[in-house]
C-alpha cells in the first residue's frame, strides 16, 4: 500500500492565542469563516462579536480582575525628626585693639563674666589727653568770639561775613574736640555686651597694634543650635516649633527650646536644609561646642491616608487605582496623587483623592486603567503613630513605591 502525501484540506483549523493587556483573544480561521471571542466574567450579556464585546461579560472589553481595596480616610500625621547639632553662643566676638600703643592696664581675668560697658583694657593716652585739653581751650575761646559777634550783628555793628567766619571757627574747634575724644575712646577697650570672656591674649605693658586680638567674648545666656533637616520635611517646620535636646555631657537632662529660623538654600551634597534653634541657658549649664542630639516634632495635621503598597511610581509621578463603583461592573481608574509623610506602611495623600475613595491594594499590578474589577477584600491602612525619621537619611525616607 502506497501512502500519499497529506493533502491540504480546505477548512483546516489554525488556532492562535494572543494575550494583550491580560485579555485572551482566541481566533479561529476556517473555510472563509472568521470569528473572535473575548473571555469575560460570568453573568454578562453577550454583545456583538462575542462575550468580550460591548455589553459582554468583561465590561469595557476585558475580564473582571479580583482585587483588594481600602477606603482613603483622614488620619493624623506628625513628623518626628532626629538630628545632631553643635551648640554655639547667641553672640560671639573677638575683642581687638583699636590703636597702636602700649598697654597700661588690663582689668579682667580669664573666663570672667562681665557686664556690658565694663573697661577691659587701656592704652597709653597722655598725648591725647594733652591734645584734648588744648582743643577744649580753643573751642571755648572760639565760642566766646562767636557769641560776641552774634550780639554785634543784631545791632548791625559787624559785617555778616565776619559773623560767618567766627561761626566756622567755633564749629571747627568743636569738631577737633570730638576727634580727639574718639581717639581716646580707641585707647579704652570695653565689653560691647554682657557675657563670658575667654583667655587673655595680651599682657600689661605689651605693645599692641590695631586689630590685634585681646580676648573672645560670648553671650551664653541663650545658646544657638544648628542642625540639618532633609529638604522633604521643610514644609513641616515653622519658627516657634518646640525642640528637645540631650547631650552625653549632661546624662538624664533634657533641654528644651524653639526653632527660630530656616535657611533659604538646600545643600546640594546632603540635600538638607540648615535650621537654627535657641536654648535658654540662664544657669550656664550648656557650653559652646557641645554636641547635642535634637528631637523635633511637627504640629499634627489631618490628611488622607492609604496603604503604601497601593502606590505606583512612574518617573517623578505617583499613581493609585481608584475603584469607580458607579459602573457595572466596577472599574479601576488610574489616578495621579501627591504624597507626603509615610509611617509604617501608610502614606499621606496630599492631593488627588477624596475621603472615602476606594483604592486598590492587592492586585495593583494585575489591573489596567479602566479595567473591570471585583473587590473581594480589604487591606488594613496601617497602624497610627508618628514616623521616626533620621535627619541623615535624606530623601530615602520617601515611601518605597512600586516601579
Amino acid at each position: 500500500m502506497v501512502l500519499s502525501k497529506p493533502k491540504l484540506i480546505a477548512g483546516a483549523v489554525a488556532v492562535a492565542v494572543l494575550a494583550v493587556g491580560g485579555i485572551a483573544f482566541v481566533t479561529m480561521s476556517g473555510s472563509g469563516d472568521h470569528k473572535s471571542e473575548t473571555a469575560g466574567a460570568p453573568g454578562g450579556q453577550r454583545g456583538p462579536g462575542g462575550p468580550g464585546g460591548p455589553g459582554g461579560p468583561g465590561g469595557r472589553g476585558g475580564p473582571v480582575t479580583q482585587v483588594s481595596a481600602v477606603e482613603s480616610l483622614p488620619r493624623t500625621f506628625t513628623v518626628k525628626v532626629e538630628a545632631l547639632g553643635t551648640l554655639e553662643p547667641r553672640e560671639r566676638v573677638v575683642l581687638t585693639a583699636n590703636a597702636a600703643d602700649r598697654v597700661t592696664g588690663i582689668y579682667f581675668e580669664d573666663g570672667q563674666r562681665v557686664a556690658k560697658g565694663k573697661v577691659l583694657m587701656t592704652l597709653v593716652n597722655e598725648e591725647e589727653n594733652a591734645q584734648l585739653a588744648s582743643a577744649r581751650a580753643t573751642e571755648a575761646n572760639a565760642k566766646l568770639v562767636f557769641e560776641r559777634n552774634q550780639r554785634l550783628a543784631e545791632n548791625d555793628a559787624i559785617a555778616q561775613l565776619e559773623l560767618e567766619r567766627t561761626k566756622s571757627a567755633y564749629e571747627a574747634a568743636t569738631a577737633n574736640v570730638g576727634a580727639i575724644q574718639a581717639r581716646l575712646r580707641d585707647r579704652v577697650l570695653v565689653a560691647p555686651f554682657s557675657g563670658v570672656l575667654g583667655f587673655r591674649q595680651v599682657s600689661n605693658g605689651a605693645y599692641v597694634s590695631p586689630g590685634q586680638a585681646v580676648a573672645t567674648l560670648i553671650d551664653d545666656t541663650q545658646m544657638r543650635l544648628e542642625f540639618g533637616v532633609p529638604s522633604i520635611f521643610v514644609s513641616d517646620l515653622k519658627p516657634g516649633l518646640e525642640i528637645s535636646a540631650t547631650t552625653k555631657d549632661k546624662p538624664g537632662q533634657i533641654f528644651t527650646g524653639q526653632l527660630t529660623s530656616i535657611d533659604n538654600a538646600i545643600d546640594n551634597t546632603t540635600l538638607a536644609v540648615k535650621v537654627r534653634a535657641t536654648l535658654p541657658n540662664r544657669d550656664g549649664a550648656l557650653r559652646a561646642g557641645t554636641s547635642m542630639s535634637v528631637t523635633l516634632m511637627s504640629k499634627p495635621r489631618t490628611s488622607l491616608a492609604i496603604p503604601e503598597i497601593s502606590v505606583i511610581a512612574e518617573g517623578s509621578k505617583t499613581f493609585v487605582y481608584v475603584v469607580d463603583r458607579t459602573r457595572q461592573p466596577a472599574t479601576a481608574e488610574k489616578t495621579e496623587v501627591a504624597l507626603g509623610t509615610r509611617e509604617r506602611g501608610t502614606v499621606e495623600v496630599v492631593s488627588g483623592l477624596k475621603s472615602g475613595d476606594l483604592v486598590v491594594t492587592d492586585g495593583v499590578l494585575k489591573v489596567r486603567p479602566g479595567g473591570a474589577v471585583r473587590v473581594t477584600g480589604a487591606t488594613p491602612a496601617g497602624e497610627g503613630g508618628a514616623p521616626k525619621i533620621a535627619a541623615s537619611d535624606g530623601p530615602s525616607d520617601k515611601a518605597g513605591l512600586r516601579q
